[in-house]
């Protein structure tokens, strides 16, 4: 699952107008007998309508996707479209994509939608789509699949720990050397899951324990036992904060963009930063690096956007970058994005792999890390 199962009960926000050619919330476009110019190749943006619970997720990727529009390809139209959860709306959107002369639709954004295109053989024309269907192998040749997996962010933190820190295990040795600390939410037990999963296929079945705040001094006095080496949070910032001071200092601990609280100088989280001490987890470089040369290079949202929002920002411009290489044929390729490095290889599969780059909380403040690919 993705960001979206966090900002989905969000409040509704009004949608700026960004598009080239807005279409209106049917999924039709407002100029339908208006046909795409045929030297000017266009790019169809589907995303939910003002009358969805997605339309606050919706209006930051079309935010970010623009600005990638203005900075990359002005020889590039792009045809917004809004629809709402009824799929045969988007069935009758993408066609009319199709019969203007769209090389190549992205979207949808929810993570339903997406999996009855690909669940109906619905895919019509080429797509990037911005959530990962339950069932990758069964997308069309036509398709990738593009998103912000927490999941994902676990995996990557299990190997991270091994590679960079923790080492594999030597021989035969007793017992876990990891602990899974999973918070009561649906998003943190999906995470904890994918911790578990992602070392059980290493060889390293680990401990796991649902925390509470009841559960804090038991939890204390388990991990003072020194059996473990590292901890895996399932768990949000300030929960994380409370269960670090549990944590004996030898043992390292590792987690997902759910640590990350923004900008550390910021009223309320300098504390915060200061307990998550030592603490590394993954993000991406929109949040960790904006000075880095592949963030520098896109503007900010003209208004300051909450993390969860800034993310889907940063997913849209890379969805345009994605989608440009996508309608040139392109097969396999790899992208420095602001959402982290991507690579596509459509005959290993649809999914665009992102890997996350690597941060440690360090005397208050978040130290990008410099870890192997």
């Amino acid at each position: 699952m993705t960001f979206l199962d966090v900002v989905a009960s969000a409040r509704l926000a009004a949608c700026a107008l960004l598009a080239s050619v807005a279409c209106a919330a049917a999924g039709q476009p407002t100029e339908p007998d208006k046909p795409a110019d045929a030297e000017v190749p266009s790019i169809a943006l589907v995303l939910p309508s003002q009358a969805t619970i997605f339309a606050q997720a919706a209006e930051a990727v079309r935010q970010g996707f623009f600005a990638a529009h203005q900075l990359n390809a002005r020889n590039v139209t792009v045809q917004v479209i809004e629809v709402d959860e009824d799929p045969g709306q988007l069935d009758a959107a993408l066609a009319a994509a199709r019969d203007r002369g769209v090389r190549v639709a992205v979207g949808p954004l929810p993570r339903g939608a997406v999996n009855a295109l690909v669940e109906g053989g619905r895919v019509i024309l080429p797509m990037v789509t911005l959530n990962y269907p339950d069932r990758d192998a069964a997308a069309p040749a036509t398709m990738i699949a593009f998103g912000l997996s927490v999941e994902a962010e676990a995996q990557r933190a299990v190997k991270v720990a091994l590679a960079e820190f923790v080492g594999v295990r030597q021989g035969a040795v007793a017992g876990s050397r990891f602990i899974v600390l999973t918070g009561a939410g649906a998003l943190q037990r999906r995470v904890g899951q994918a911790y578990v999963s992602a070392l059980r296929a290493v060889g390293e079945p680990p401990t796991a324990v649902d925390v509470t705040l009841d559960s804090l001094d038991r939890l204390a006095l388990q991990l003072d036992s020194g059996q473990f080496e590292a901890a895996f949070l399932a768990l949000d910032a300030r929960e994380a904060a409370l269960v670090r001071a549990r944590v004996p200092r030898s043992a390292l601990i590792f987690g997902t963009s759910q640590l990350n609280i923004g900008n550390p100088t910021s009223p309320g989280a300098a504390a915060l930063a200061h307990d998550l001490e030592g603490v590394r987890f993954v993000d991406m470089p929109w949040l960790l690096q904006p000075d880095h040369p592949a963030v520098m290079v896109y503007p900010q949202p003209a208004q300051p956007l909450a993390p969860d929002l800034a993310r889907l920002y940063a997913l849209g411009i890379d969805a345009y970058r994605l989608a440009q290489a996508w309608m040139n044929g392109e097969k396999r390729f790899e992208i420095d994005g602001v959402t982290g490095r991507l690579s596509v290889d459509r005959s290993r599969g649809a999914r665009v792999e992102r890997v996350p780059s690597s941060a440690i909380y360090r005397n208050g403040t978040i130290e990008r890390e410099e870890v192997a690919r």
